[in-house]
C-alpha cells in the first residue's frame, strides 16, 4: 500500500543548505557546483524550490558566498519571505564551522550561548542538505523527516539502496550516473546527503570536519589517514576495514570478494561504532527515493544530469514508480 509521503509531520525543522566555497565545490569544470546551470537555472535553485514545498520545514538557511547567493536568488526572482523565509549566511572557513555557525543563527540569541550543552535548545534538530542534488523531491525530504524518529537519536543519516539507483545508470547508449556504494551486510547503499541532526548533542562535533576531509575513499592516502584518525576513538576497526575492502573489490569488479567483506559490516554494529566515535546517538535511515543521492561529483555526472534531467525529474515526481514499495 502506497503511503502518503507528503503527509506533514507535527514538528517543523529549519533547513541548513550547505553551499560553502571549498576545494570540493569546484570539482566540476572548475566551477562552484551550486551555481552550475541545468535548463538555464542554477542547481541550488532546484534544491531550494524542493525545500519550499516541504511542509515539515520552517525556515531555509543557506550558508555560502553571500553576494553570489543573493545575486543568484534575485536573478531567479526568489521570494525571501514566502512560502518559507530564506536566510543567507556568510560562510566560515570549513564545513564544520559553516554548519555550526548557521545552526547558531537558527536560535534567537544563539551567538551569546555560554554553555550549549545545558541550553534549552540542546535538543533542537536541523535538516542539513547539500547544494548539488537538483533532483531532490519534496516527498523524499518529507519521508526522511517523518521516519527519522529524531526524538530517539542525535544524528540521522539517509541511505538509498543500490536497487533504487540502477535506473539512473548509463544504458542503451544514453549517459547516466553510476555511484560507489557502502557495502553493508544487509545491502549496498549510497549516502543520500540528508542529515537530521541535533548539533549540540554531538560531543565530537569537530570530528565531522575530519570525516569530510577524508571522505573520498577511493583515494588510498585518504583511506589510510582516516583509518589512523580512528585510533583511540573506537575499538571496532573491522567495520571500517570491511567498508574499505568492499569499496576496493567493487571497483575491481570482484563481487565474490565484496560479499566476503560486507559480512564484516552489519548495519547496526556500524551505527553503534559511529555513535561511539561521535559520542552521539547515530542511526542510518534507508529512504526509498533516489533524488538526494544523485549529486554531481564530476564533469561526467554533470553532463549526464543535463542530458537526462527532464526524464529523470519526471520519473522521480511520481513516487509510485519507485523500485521499492513506499511503505517501510
Amino acid at each position: 500500500m502506497e503511503e502518503n509521503s507528503l503527509m506533514p509531520t507535527e514538528k517543523k525543522y529549519d533547513a541548513v543548505l550547505v553551499a560553502g566555497e571549498g576545494e570540493s565545490s569546484y570539482k566540476v569544470y572548475h566551477q562552484h557546483k551550486a551555481f552550475l546551470k541545468i535548463n538555464n537555472k542554477c542547481i541550488i535553485n532546484y534544491v531550494v524550490d524542493a525545500l519550499q514545498k516541504v511542509d515539515s520545514i520552517r525556515d531555509i538557511y543557506i550558508v555560502g558566498l553571500h553576494e553570489k547567493l543573493n545575486e543568484v536568488f534575485k536573478t531567479n526572482e526568489a521570494d525571501f519571505d514566502y512560502p518559507k523565509p530564506i536566510h543567507i549566511i556568510p560562510q566560515k572557513s570549513n564545513l564544520y564551522e559553516n554548519i555550526w555557525h548557521t545552526f547558531i543563527q537558527t536560535i534567537p540569541g544563539g551567538e551569546n550561548m555560554e554553555d550549549p550543552q545545558n541550553s534549552p535548545h540542546a535538543d533542537k534538530a536541523v535538516l542539513i542538505v547539500p547544494c548539488d542534488s537538483p533532483l531532490l523531491t519534496p516527498h523524499e525530504v518529507e519521508h526522511f523527516i517523518k521516519h527519522s524518529e529524531i526524538e530517539n537519536y542525535d544524528h540521522v543519516l539517509g541511505l538509498t539502496a543500490k536497487k533504487n539507483l540502477e535506473f539512473f545508470y548509463p544504458r542503451d547508449g544514453n549517459p547516466g550516473i553510476k555511484m560507489a556504494y557502502l557495502h553493508l551486510k544487509e545491502d549496498s547503499y549510497r549516502i543520500n546527503n540528508l542529515h537530521l541532526v541535533k548539533p549540540i548533542r554531538i560531543e565530537n562535533r569537530e570530528y565531522i570536519q575530519k570525516m569530510y576531509q577524508y571522505r573520498h575513499q577511493r583515494n588510498f592516502k585518504n583511506m589510510v589517514l582516516f583509518g589512523l584518525s580512528l585510533l583511540g576513538k573506537d575499538k571496532h576497526y573491522q567495520y571500517y576495514f570491511g567498508l574499505q575492502m568492499g569499496l576496493l573489490f567493487a571497483s575491481l569488479g570482484l563481487e565474490s570478494m565484496v560479499r566476503v567483506f560486507r559480512s564484516l559490516t552489519p548495519k547496526k554494529a556500524l551505527e553503534k561504532s559511529i555513535s561511539n566515535i561521535m559520542k552521539a546517538r547515530f542511526i542510518a535511515l534507508e529512504v526509498p527515493y533516489a533524488g538526494a543521492a544523485l549529486d554531481i561529483d564530476n564533469d561526467r555526472d554533470y553532463e549526464a544530469m543535463k542530458a537526462r534531467f527532464n526524464e529523470w525529474r519526471e520519473y522521480l515526481s511520481h513516487p509510485g514508480k519507485s523500485p521499492l514499495p513506499l511503505s517501510q
